[in-house]
Parts: structure tokens; C-alpha cells; sequence
């Protein structure tokens, strides 16, 4: 028992940390020129360190205490035959890809969510008490996240072990944006978005109903200042859903309440699409319709990926009529042109087994809205690059499986 407790306080200190190093200040060493490149050539990220050192322990926890769960085994079994298959596809075309270090870390990020699926965590967990440690963490980056803002920085980073702030003025965007400890606004209001579900997933977590919604400003306050449209209307559509959730709980009344909300919803797009108009081109979706047309031909053109090309060779940039773009502003399909067809549908396959596994466990509309939210960002930016995968698949795993492991 001694042994066991033991292990619990070092798995819990581990993902303390692991939160900490990965939303205050992740570090991490690259071989990229360039502060902007650095995330897609990262190749020691300390946060997935303390996250394989956790592996690790609740592994060996599991096996000599037999901690295994039963609850999510055909989720496990699904993703581990993904996981298996990407890493497989991987390391064949490495020849072509010529980087190990993005294959590592992801395997360790990937392997983070399957490895919390499969093992009992309520203990880890200590009652909920680490569930509120997490909150105060997310509350407290945010929140120096905004100070910095309003010092006049764009970013902060540290790589390659030295510390860099990075001042509005050199930047060369159109807007006025922040990307805090992310190399791009898309990057943050991703992870923002997961905050809120995460939020929205533990609401009882919070003092009170104030210190929860005053908690929310907070989050939107940074999706504001970080000034990516379709974030804020994801992160929206998450807390407006979690409030059709408390509507629908009283049964009385159904199909008036379903017409009632199905009308508020046609107004609510309406009114979203014109905002959007008047911010982006719907026609093309922002510019992103041809940018998707020229990566799917560049797909097809280089089926086993361009590796290390990827970025850096200005060659292999998208060239359009009026623009050029450095990605696919999207990260299946970066994925698929920079590792090869194959690793990149594993990778995609990994995100939508986890989200169609996630609903059928258990439905609710703030459920289907996160998901909602977070394909939309991924699919329209490269909003989840390798330093912050790890953080990702934990809240997915917070927000989505954890909740249902208490009423196992």
C-alpha cells in the first residue's frame, strides 16, 4: 500500500508539472532558424518528458497493482491499433521524412491519451482535487498571458534554453494579435478552446457559479485578444450548448423546447454568417478553399511527404494568385504532405476514433459542440502542432473520459 500511495504522489507531481511546463512556459530545443519555424522542427520538449516519465510510472502502477479499467477497452483497443499503424507507417518512409524527433514526440502525446484511457486514474486524480489544481493553473497563464499583452508583446518562448519576448511592432501581420507561449494566434485560441470545454466539462470543480462564468471571461478575454473569429465562435457554441444541456434536463415540455432552440439557432447563424462576412470571404472560406486545393495537389504530387522540406524550402510554399502560405492551414493535411498519405489518415483517424468514441460513451450537446469547435479550428489553420499535442490529447482526456471513469 506504502508503494502504491507512493506512486500516486509521484504520478500526480508529474502531471502537475507536466500542466505547468506545458501552458506557463513549455521548453524545448529545435533546429529550425527561424522563432516561427520552431514548432514544426521541435525536438526536445520538456513537458513530453515529464509526460513519459508519467507513462512510465502509471504503467508500471498498473501492471504490479492491476489498475487496468474495463470501461473505455474498446476505445483502447481502437486507438492503440491507430497508433500502432502510424508509428509502423512512420518509420517506414523515414528515408523520405528524415526526422525521428517529430515521430517520437508524437508517439509519446498519442500515447499519453491511450495510456490514461487504459489505466485507473480516480486515484491519481485524488478526488477531483487535481481537476482544480489544473484550473487554477489554466486561470493563472491567462492571466499573465494578459498582462504581457498589455506590456506590448506578441509572444513569449523559450527555446533552445534562452528566453525570448517578442514585441507587437515586428511583426509583419495586418492585425493586431497575441499568440502568448504559441508560435500562432490559431495554436492558442486551439488550446483555448479545449480550456473551455475543459471548464464547461467541470463546472461543479468551481467555487461557485460566479467564480465559473468570471473563470470563462477570463478565457474569452484572451480568444478576444488573440483575435481568431472562428475560435471565439467555437468557444461560444460550447458554453451555449452546455446551456441547451441544462434546458433539455427537465423532460417537460420536449418539443416546445426543441422548437424553441432550433428557431434561437437559425437566428444565431444567421446573424454569425453576417459578422463573418463583414471579417472574411465566405466564398472561400477565408482564403482557404484554394489553399486546400493547392495542398491536395502538392499531396498528390509527393504521396510519401516532403519531410524536412517542409517550411524551410521556400520552393515547396504554396504560390497562389494573390498570396503565398508556408501550410495547408490544416493539420491532416499537413501531416499528409509532410510525412506521407498514409501517416497522415492515421493521423486523422486517431482524432476521429476519439471523438466518435468519445459521444457514443456518452451524448450531450456541450460534447458535440466541443468537438464541433475543435475541428473547425484544426481544419482551417495548423492549430495543433507538435508542442502542444501532448497538452491537447490530456484535455481531451479530462474533458471526455475522465468524467465518465467516476461512474465506472
Amino acid at each position: 500500500m506504502k508503494a502504491e500511495k507512493g506512486l500516486n504522489i509521484l504520478a500526480r507531481m508529474l502531471l502537475i508539472l507536466f500542466v505547468i511546463s506545458a501552458t506557463i512556459l513549455p521548453v524545448l530545443t529545435t533546429k529550425a532558424q527561424e522563432p516561427e519555424y520552431d514548432g514544426y522542427y521541435s525536438r526536445f520538449i520538456l513537458h513530453n518528458a515529464i509526460a513519459l516519465a508519467f507513462i512510465v510510472i502509471i504503467l508500471f502502477r498498473a501492471l504490479i497493482r492491476r489498475k487496468f479499467k474495463k470501461n473505455f477497452l474498446v476505445g483502447v483497443l481502437l486507438l492503440l491499433a491507430v497508433y500502432i499503424g502510424y508509428n509502423v507507417l512512420y518509420y517506414q518512409n523515414m528515408d523520405i521524412i528524415q526526422f525521428p524527433w517529430a515521430q517520437y514526440n508524437t508517439a509519446i502525446s498519442l500515447g499519453l491519451l491511450i495510456v490514461l484511457m487504459a489505466t485507473e486514474t480516480q486515484t491519481i486524480f485524488c478526488d477531483d482535487k487535481l481537476i482544480k489544481i489544473i484550473i487554477a493553473i489554466i486561470l493563472i497563464t491567462n492571466l499573465i498571458g494578459i498582462y504581457v499583452y498589455c506590456q506590448g508583446y506578441l509572444s513569449m518562448h523559450m527555446y533552445n534554453f534562452k528566453l525570448y519576448f517578442h514585441p507587437f511592432e515586428f511583426t509583419d501581420y495586418y492585425e493586431r494579435r497575441f499568440n502568448w507561449i504559441y508560435f500562432y494566434k490559431c495554436q492558442y485560441s486551439c488550446i483555448l478552446l479545449l480550456f473551455v470545454g475543459f471548464f464547461v466539462a467541470h463546472k461543479d470543480k468551481f467555487l461557485n457559479i460566479i467564480a465559473y462564468f468570471l473563470s470563462l471571461a477570463v478565457l474569452f478575454v484572451c480568444l478576444y485578444i488573440a483575435h481568431t473569429n472562428t475560435s471565439m465562435i467555437g468557444a461560444g457554441l460550447i458554453v451555449v450548448a452546455d446551456l441547451v444541456d441544462e434546458f433539455f434536463k427537465n423532460h417537460k415540455f420536449i418539443i416546445a423546447k426543441a422548437i424553441a432552440v432550433g428557431a434561437a439557432a437559425v437566428v444565431g447563424i444567421k446573424y454569425v454568417l453576417k459578422w463573418l462576412s463583414g471579417e472574411r470571404n465566405l466564398s472561400t472560406m477565408g482564403s482557404r478553399v484554394p489553399i486546400w486545393r493547392a495542398a491536395v495537389e502538392k499531396i498528390k504530387a509527393n504521396p510519401q511527404g516532403i519531410g524536412n522540406r517542409f517550411v524551410l524550402n521556400r520552393d515547396d510554399w504554396f504560390h497562389l494568385d494573390t498570396f503565398n502560405t508556408n501550410n495547408c492551414h490544416n493539420i491532416f493535411l499537413n501531416e499528409m504532405l509532410r510525412y506521407s498519405i498514409p501517416v497522415g489518415c492515421c493521423y486523422a483517424a486517431f482524432f476521429i476514433a476519439t471523438a466518435i468514441y468519445s459521444l457514443i460513451k456518452k451524448f450531450s450537446f456541450s460534447r458535440l459542440a466541443t468537438w464541433l469547435a475543435f475541428f473547425l479550428a484544426v481544419s482551417m489553420d495548423y492549430s495543433v502542432q507538435t508542442p502542444e499535442l501532448s497538452m491537447v490529447m490530456f484535455m481531451l482526456y479530462c474533458i471526455f473520459f475522465y468524467p465518465l471513469e467516476k461512474n465506472n
